[in-house]
């Protein structure tokens, strides 16, 4: 039995088959990943893979706070987890969750999270320079500023593919 790929499915393996127009290295304590940005329609089509990710409680499943921030490194050289990446990109001064910078959560089984998101509040050319950060734990999407994810636990510079 043949199964019929929509025409939008078609469409995101035909957008990362090209080069991504930026990346992310993630790193963090024992935490690794590559994020991917692609221009698709009026936004954004992001492709990661992380691991090292800690584990939660529940049968190894835990979420984590994703979001861009405005800081432009991750020089992590102050008592303050990844102090440098600042606060969350929000050049349009809204509440939070609705920065550009607030991502979906990370969900990870076993220490690992995949996942491919379309996101319509920015293109890649928006965010190169600043930086990708994992958060400890879920965001809320209601405490301000920032959802109440705790600590930065890895973090990744958003970087112009060459």
């Amino acid at each position: 039995m043949k199964v019929k790929q929509s025409k939008l499915t078609m469409m995101m393996l035909k957008a990362i088959e090209n080069n991504p127009q930026a990346y992310a290295l993630i790193k963090g304590n024992k935490i690794e990943g590559t994020v991917s940005f692609f221009n698709m329609f009026d936004g954004t089509l992001m492709a990661y893979q992380i691991s090292g990710l800690p584990t939660g409680e529940k049968e190894n499943h835990a979420f984590f706070g994703f979001h861009v921030h405005e800081g432009k490194t991750c020089i992590n050289d102050t008592a303050i987890p990844y102090e440098k990446t600042l606060g969350h990109f929000n050049p349009t001064k809204q509440d939070h969750p609705y920065h550009i910078g607030d991502l979906p959560p990370i969900f990870a089984s076993h220490g690992t999270a995949w996942a491919m998101i379309f996101i319509d509040k920015f293109r890649p050319s928006d965010i190169i320079g600043h930086t990708l950060v994992i958060h400890e734990h879920a965001d809320d999407f209601k405490s301000q500023p920032a959802g109440d994810s705790g600590m930065k636990i890895a973090c990744g510079e958003i970087k112009k593919m060459n």
